[in-house]
């Protein structure tokens, strides 16, 4: 298996991967999926362009077949984040037929790394039921106090 951070080369391939893994958890019709698809390439693109956004990948034979990617910002300091740098780690994803091999965690170590390269010092992110042991074995916790607002209406499924 090779590891490599992605470029915009592979933008297509990883908009398709996060569609898919949508897809995993949500019967989404075809235009939804496209439209998905288009924004993601756009997010991606620019997110490598500007520095907010770095993905790993996993590979076989030249193959994508796992992804995951660690967006950066800052939120307000606070005492458990002095410095207000914060990552969100997403688009943690491993086709089917190589799920259970350790892809995930080699790649949610490298997005972990990158955090730590830029003294992030909060990391934030949002689990499936499936993806819970894989964050919790590096040590994410439940955060009690987060909330969410959905102001168009538009609220994930469980």
């Amino acid at each position: 298996m090779e590891y490599w951070k992605a470029t915009l080369e592979d933008i297509g391939i990883l908009a398709r991967l996060r569609v898919d893994m949508l897809c995993e958890l949500n019967n989404y019709s075809d235009s939804l999926k496209s439209l998905i698809r288009g924004n993601t390439e756009t997010y991606m693109i620019n997110g490598l362009r500007d520095g907010s956004l770095i993905c790993w990948v996993a590979s076989e034979s030249g193959r994508i077949t796992a992804m995951g990617c660690v967006n950066f910002f800052s939120l307000p300091p606070n005492d458990w984040c002095p410095n207000g740098k914060t990552a969100y780690i997403g688009n943690m994803y491993t086709l089917p037929a190589f799920r259970g091999q350790g892809l995930g965690s080699g790649i949610l170590e490298r997005l972990i790394g990158e955090a730590k390269a830029r003294d992030c010092q909060r990391i934030l992110l949002h689990t499936s039921d499936m993806g819970r042991p894989l964050y919790e074995k590096h040590g994410f916790q439940a955060a009690p106090t987060a909330m969410a607002l959905f102001p168009f209406g538009i609220i994930p499924s469980d």
